[in-house]
C-alpha cells in the first residue's frame, strides 16, 4: 500500500503527552519501592490516566494533520507493545492503533510535528519540528493546540 501525504504529518507522544506515566511511575514506586522499574510491572501501560485535554487536543488537531502516536517502547516490559496498543484502542480506537509506531529513536522518522515532553530518544534530531511539551512555550495541551491550528 502506498501512503499519500496530504496534511503535515504530527507525531505525539504517549508517556507524558497523552497519559500520565510519570504520575503512575511515583506510585508504583511508593507502593513498592523494592521495584526498580516501575513500568516493568505486567499491566503497568494499561492504567496509565490520561493527561488532561490530550484526548480532545488529539482529536481537534485530526481536522488539520495527519497524527501519528509515535511512543519509545520500555525495554523493562515486553509486555509494553501490547499494553501501549490497548491504551490507545481504549482511548482513541482502533483506528489510532493501525497509525502507532515505536520506536528507540524518533529521529529516524519523517514528519512535519513531534509533540513530545523528553529529549532522550532522537527528538532534538528530528527533521520537523520539535514541539516541547510541558515547556514554558507549550504546558498544556491547550499551547500545543492553538499553535499548531494557526500554522
Amino acid at each position: 500500500m502506498k501512503y499519500i501525504k496530504t496534511k503535515p504529518i504530527v507525531f505525539v507522544d504517549m508517556d507524558g503527552v497523552l497519559c500520565n506515566f510519570y504520575k503512575a511511575a511515583k506510585q508504583a514506586l511508593t507502593d513498592n519501592p523494592n521495584q526498580k522499574y516501575p513500568q516493568s510491572q505486567w499491566g503497568f501501560f494499561l492504567k496509565l490516566e490520561e493527561i488532561p485535554g490530550a484526548i480532545e487536543g488529539f482529536r481537534k488537531l485530526e481536522e488539520k494533520y495527519d497524527l501519528w502516536i509515535l511512543t519509545r517502547p520500555s525495554f523493562r516490559n515486553v509486555n509494553c507493545y501490547t499494553e501501549k496498543a490497548q491504551w490507545i484502542w481504549d482511548h482513541l480506537g482502533f483506528d489510532i492503533v493501525e497509525k502507532t509506531i515505536m520506536a528507540p529513536n524518533k529521529s529516524f522518522l519523517k514528519g512535519d510535528y513531534l509533540i513530545d515532553d523528553m529529549g532522550n530518544a532522537g527528538q532534538e534530531e528530528f527533521e520537523g519540528e520539535w514541539i516541547h511539551f510541558k515547556t514554558e512555550k507549550f504546558p498544556t495541551w491547550e499551547t500545543v493546540v492553538e499553535y499548531l491550528m494557526n500554522k
